[in-house]
């Protein structure tokens, strides 16, 4: 049918626009964060862009259904502004011809939504826990930050230089360890990281410095110049990162969850379990309020039933995450999950939806209510 392709080929395209707005947005939002920690020394600058793609792939599942909810507003809203739906109106077509297209239309989205869920991004969530782990636990030139007091993991170093070079060369460099209990400072004027090729031991080669042994004032106290000095870099074992419950593969949590399913630790998993669901669900849901809320007319603002919409969305969504915690504290009933969440929402949509199929008012008063 022309009035369905015309649907399709309009919405496809106005969600894909609004889901790549929202990426881009949350794209600079999660690179303006990481970008700060890498500055203030808690990760490595090497490790930014790794973790903002992880973390963007993450978030997809949750941008997905967003999108397809604005896209659908959006194109609805259109055709009631241009007149095409009363025009479709009176050749029969009414507003519930479109719940086809538009959970055909849902269908396509609602299987990504569901790979997402399910496999990218307890993947992705998989991922940034084990370049977390592998940033604290990496060897100190990589731990390096440029103007930035850095201290090492596992070795008490605290590494200081003043500029960074691309090919690795440091200049204006300080450390300061405890070793043997007696305090040591050196500084130097450059230095660049090597491996030895016989051992493979790793090093800072420090070049014209000056090396401050000791408590000032003890009689001990030495200071020695060099003009070379290598700096053993201790080679450090990475553990295994941990795997929290949202980055559990989907068939391990399955199977850990039907171990557990009677036991305490089983409410985590069931609150994760029916989270990943819920993804998927939000979508068809909000799909019935994006038809419902679509309604406009020329008289009206553009902006007016998009506010409506948004306040829908956050009104859900907070439903959804204080029933994923209620889940977790186990205040509801692990058999009614997040459904009941899912089921109201649904059930009002379907409420408003019959009302303006039949020309209501989504609110009507009850009858000899205002009339004197």
């Amino acid at each position: 049918m022309i009035i369905n392709r015309a649907f399709y080929r309009e919405a496809a395209m106005t969600t894909l626009a609004i889901g790549l707005v929202l990426l881009v947005v949350m794209v600079l939002m999660s690179m303006t964060l990481l970008l700060g920690r890498a500055v203030r020394g808690e990760q490595s600058e090497t490790v930014v862009y790794l973790l903002l793609g992880f973390q963007t792939l993450a978030k997809l599942d949750v941008l997905l259904p967003l999108a397809f909810y604005l896209g659908i507003l959006l194109t609805l809203s259109r055709w009631y502004r241009d007149s095409e739906m009363t025009v479709l109106a009176a050749c029969g077509v009414g507003l519930m011809h479109f719940m086809r297209p538009v959970m055909v239309l849902g269908s396509v989205f609602g299987a990504l939504v569901l790979a997402g869920a399910f496999y990218f991004t307890p993947l992705a969530t998989r991922q940034i826990e084990h370049v977390k782990l592998e940033s604290m636990q990496r060897s100190e030139p990589g731990a390096i930050s440029p103007g930035v007091f850095t201290e090492a993991q596992g070795t008490g170093r605290i590494v200081y230089a003043e500029k960074i070079e691309e090919n690795g060369n440091l200049q204006g460099i300080f450390v300061s360890s405890l070793e043997e209990g007696r305090q040591g400072v050196l500084v130097a004027k450059s230095g660049h990281p090597y491996t030895d090729p016989k051992t493979g031991d790793k090093f800072i080669a420090l070049r014209d410095g000056t090396i401050y042994e000791g408590e000032p004032g003890e009689a001990g106290y030495r200071i020695l110049e060099y003009s070379v000095y290598n700096l053993r870099i201790e080679p450090k074992k990475i553990g295994e990162a941990p795997v929290p419950t949202a980055g559990l593969p989907t068939h391990e949590l399955l199977r850990q969850y039907a171990s557990a399913m009677f036991r305490d630790e089983g409410r985590l998993l069931n609150a994760e379990l029916h989270w990943r669901l819920g993804k998927t669900i939000a979508l068809f849901v909000l799909a019935l309020y994006a038809v419902v809320l679509a309604y406009t007319d020329v008289r009206r603002g553009r902006l007016s039933n998009l506010f409506v919409a948004v306040v829908v969305y956050f009104v859900y969504s907070n439903l959804l995450g204080i029933g994923e915690t209620m889940l977790q504290n186990e205040r509801v009933p692990r058999a009614a999950g997040l459904w009941w969440v899912h089921g109201g929402m649904a059930l009002v949509a379907l409420y408003f939806l019959r009302q303006r199929a039949h020309d209501r008012p989504l609110l009507s008063l009850p009858a000899g209510v205002g009339r004197r």
